[in-house]
Parts: structure tokens; C-alpha cells; sequence
């Protein structure tokens, strides 16, 4: 069978992955049945996947070689009925329910003798709906590509009842190009081998410089690196995973960034870090400076099809902790483009060897008792994936929500992810379930700091308004 070298980032992903802490992704899709016909519709779908052959990269399996690098290794031998599972919740089939049954499929690590993917169909859902969740090892897919693979298992009316199986689709290929002859070879080799050399080389001065700035410890007046306050997100990491989703207008959420001169991500990192700090406030753990956000940076090149990860990251501190809602976002809106700035300085491949050796860093900080050498790199990892912008179909079956259930790094106990979909913005929780109970506050808290940003706004703009009257009165 087939094999191909697995790439430096997607091999961080095995080599840090443990039964505590795995490293699969996952999306929950949650439709509502369609009045004719919608008492067959979840079975057929099931029979549609457990009947359709995997394809790259769904019929990968890791091989780890006695002498050379790992390589992925294609396999005909796929049971159907280990990757697809038909369940049903007991009544009344709750969203909270639902929540509860997500976090137990999502805590077992994947087996690395099968390829690493399941799908779950969950029925019984109020409202005459049901559910798909789907998991995915991290090496296989990264948001972006993964999105792409969604989008094109889904109709985009409610008369397409062809089901596409996501793991059975042809991933599209670039267009062929004349084999490049010996010396092109050497060539080509030559240079990837120097640009390697060179991205290793600036990101280990990069890293050098970050952490000595870290040991140095916070300071207001100027970004450091590594300089995370300790909070219930750095605890140990256990196989125990609490999940939650929240939906928003995303209308709105473009008319508060445009009022503020910020991005749609400036205005989510706001009304997320207001939400986090007051679920910490609740607690009784309210941090001493502000948080720190792990963000990915997409590197993804339009024209490269493969379905892999290919990203770098920043880490921007995020607003005062007892900030009001716009000086929050305003001290965001400065960080994120410090940060931005910053990683694109460094050139793509550059900033791809930074964050793989980033990563890694961070999560050796973790095992070795960071506090101890006060050097925390992060409060929480917080990203994005475009959805469909339309409202999307399967075998009739209208999807009305989608949220990402994404894996925990060490160290970082808290992961949300957030995607646009049909003029909605959905953002997912996935917490350490040990450290970070009743997950469902910080939700409501995350809604209600993106109600009182509105608010703020509306704010702004009437008076904006005023001043123009005035103006030209």
C-alpha cells in the first residue's frame, strides 16, 4: 500500500498525544428531520457511511519505522461498524444532555493500529432533531481542511438527497505538471534543505529571546512572552472533558468590529476573555494580570489541496482584568496587531518551524513545573474556522447548528473554538472537565459580555451620530 512521510506538525501530534490527553478533533452537527419521510432519514444516512470506501486520508494508519521518519501507511481494512455508531439519548433529549454524551465519546484517544476517525449519529433529540459528532485525530485534518471536507458532504437544498460521505470523497487534486528532470531535482532539494535550515535557525534565536523575556516576568508596559498568569486552565490535564456551545449574531458581531476599527477575532477574544475572567471570578480564582490566548494562524496556501495542518500561532495578552467591555476590546484590538505584526516578519516557513517548536516548548514548560521557573505560555487556545455561509442540507434534513469539539494542549486546559455558519457565529467549549466544572456559566457569561459590548456600541454610534448632525448642522 501506499505510503507518505507524515509532516513535522502533524508528527507533534503523536509525539506529545497521551491517554489523558489525545489529540483528536471533533464537530457536532445538530439537524432538524424533515417532515416527509424524516422517520428513515438518520438510518439511511448511517447505511450510506458504514457502505462507502475510505479514502486518503481516512484510510491512514501512523507508521513508526525502527530506523527513518513515520510515514503514513494507506489500509483496505476499515470496519465499518468501529468507525460508525448509531446511539439515541433518552428523553427528552436535551441539549444539555447532549453536551454530557459528547464529552464521554470524545475523552478515549483514537487507536493508532485503525485510521483515526469515528462518527457517532446521536437520535432522539427534542425537537424532532438529531445529531452527528464526528472525531478526528489532529494529524489528519486541521480545521480549515477539515471544513472543506464538511462543506462538501452537505446539500446546499433540502431536494439534494445524495449522502456523501465525508471519508469516501475524493480530495481534489492539483493539475499535473511535467516531472521535473535530475538537475531541477537537485535544485529544488537543495533549496528546501537551506530554507529548513534557515526557518529552524531563526525560530530557536526567536524562542531564545522570548523566553529569556519571560524569566524576567510580567510587565504592563510591554508584551513578554511566557508571562500567563496561574489559573484553573494550567491545572493537570485528565481524561475528563466538560463541553458547551453558544450561538451569535454575526451581523452584529461585524457591526461592533467596524464601529471599533477591529477584527471579527478581536471582537470574539473580547467577549470571550470577559467571559472567562468572570467565570474565574465566580470561583474565586481571578487572575493577578491579564490572560494569555493561544491563537492559530492559518499559513494554508489556496492553491495546495492537501488536507493537512499548516498553520503558526501568536500569543497576544488579552485585556485588563477588570477592564469595561471597551477599554477590554480596545487593549485587545493593540496586542493582536503587535503579535500579527510580529509573525509576519518572520516569512511562512519561518513561522511554520516556530510554531512547531513553539508548541513544543510550551508543552515541556508544562511537565516541568512551570510555576516553578514562572514561565506559563498561555490561559487558553482560542480559534476560528469559516463555515458554510448558507444554510446547508443532509438527506433532506435541515443543519441548523455546527460547533468544533477541539483538543486540549498540556498545559492549556481550555480550548474554544468558534465558526461562522447560515449569519451565525458558534463557539465551542471544550474544558478540562476536572479543573473547569459547570462549563455552562462560562457560556452564559461569554453571552452576556457580547450583549453589554452591543450595548457599548450602540452606545458609540449614536453618539458618532450626533457629532455628524452637529457637524453639518
Amino acid at each position: 500500500m501506499a505510503t507518505t512521510p507524515i509532516p513535522m506538525l502533524d508528527l507533534m501530534f503523536f509525539l506529545t498525544e497521551s491517554v489523558d490527553n489525545p489529540r483528536h478533533v471533533g464537530s457536532v452537527l445538530i439537524f432538524r428531520k424533515p417532515r416527509r419521510g424524516g422517520a428513515r432519514v438518520v438510518q439511511e444516512i448511517v447505511d450510506a457511511y458504514r457502505g462507502a470506501t475510505a479514502k486518503p486520508p481516512f484510510n491512514r494508519i501512523p507508521v513508526f519505522l525502527k530506523a527513518g521518519m513515520p510515514v503514513w501507511q494507506e489500509t483496505d481494512d476499515i470496519d465499518p461498524y468501529h468507525h460508525v455508531h448509531h446511539l439515541a439519548l433518552p428523553a427528552p433529549g436535551s441539549n444539555e444532555q447532549l453536551h454530557r454524551l459528547i464529552a464521554e465519546l470524545h475523552a478515549p484517544m483514537l487507536e493508532r493500529h485503525r485510521p483515526g476517525w469515528k462518527v457517532y449519529f446521536i437520535d432522539g433529540l427534542e425537537g424532532d432533531r438529531f445529531a452527528i459528532y464526528q472525531k478526528c485525530h489532529h494529524a489528519l485534518v486541521d480545521g480549515e481542511s477539515g471544513m472543506a471536507i464538511l462543506r462538501r458532504s452537505l446539500a446546499e437544498t433540502a431536494s439534494d438527497k445524495r449522502i456523501r460521505v465525508p471519508a469516501g470523497l475524493d480530495m481534489p487534486q492539483r493539475p499535473r505538471r511535467t516531472p521535473p528532470g535530475l538537475q531541477q531535482r537537485l535544485e529544488r532539494e537543495a533549496l528546501t534543505l537551506a530554507r529548513r535550515t534557515y526557518s529552524i535557525g531563526r525560530s530557536s534565536l526567536r524562542l531564545v529571546e522570548q523566553t529569556l523575556g519571560g524569566l524576567r516576568g510580567y510587565t504592563p508596559r510591554r508584551i513578554r512572552s511566557f508571562t500567563a498568569p496561574h489559573t484553573p486552565m494550567n491545572e493537570p490535564i485528565y481524561n475528563s472533558r466538560s463541553i458547551t456551545h453558544l450561538s451569535l449574531p454575526l451581523a452584529r458581531i461585524r457591526s461592533i468590529a467596524r464601529s471599533w476599527d477591529a477584527t471579527v477575532n478581536d471582537v470574539m477574544l473580547c467577549i470571550v476573555d470577559a467571559g472567562v475572567n468572570r467565570y474565574l471570578r465566580a470561583r474565586g480564582r481571578a487572575p493577578d494580570h491579564p490572560l494569555v490566548a493561544l491563537c492559530p494562524v492559518s499559513l494554508h496556501d489556496p492553491n495546495n489541496l492537501k488536507p493537512t495542518t499548516d498553520v503558526s500561532a501568536i500569543w497576544p495578552p488579552l485585556g485588563p482584568v477588570s477592564a469595561p467591555i471597551d477599554k477590554r476590546l480596545q487593549a485587545i484590538v493593540a496586542n493582536t496587531r503587535a503579535t500579527k505584526t510580529e509573525l509576519k516578519e518572520l516569512g511562512k516557513d519561518v513561522a511554520y518551524s516556530y510554531a512547531v517548536m513553539a508548541f513544543a516548548l510550551s508543552e515541556t514548560l508544562a511537565i516541568a513545573s512551570p510555576e516553578a521557573l514562572g514561565l506559563l505560555p498561555a490561559s487558553m487556545l482560542v480559534s476560528n474556522v469559516r463555515g458554510p455561509e448558507k444554510p446547508m442540507y443532509l438527506n433532506g434534513a435541515k443543519l441548523e447548528a455546527l460547533f468544533p469539539v477541539s483538543t486540549l494542549i498540556i498545559g492549556v486546559g481550555l480550548n474554544i473554538t468558534f465558526m461562522s455558519y447560515a449569519g451565525l457565529v458558534i463557539l465551542g467549549f471544550t474544558a478540562n472537565g476536572s479543573a473547569l466544572p459547570g462549563l455552562e456559566n462560562m457560556a452564559i457569561y461569554t453571552r452576556e459580555a457580547f450583549e453589554a459590548l452591543d450595548k457599548v456600541t450602540d452606545r458609540r454610534q449614536l453618539q458618532r451620530s450626533k457629532k455628524r448632525v452637529a457637524k453639518h448642522g
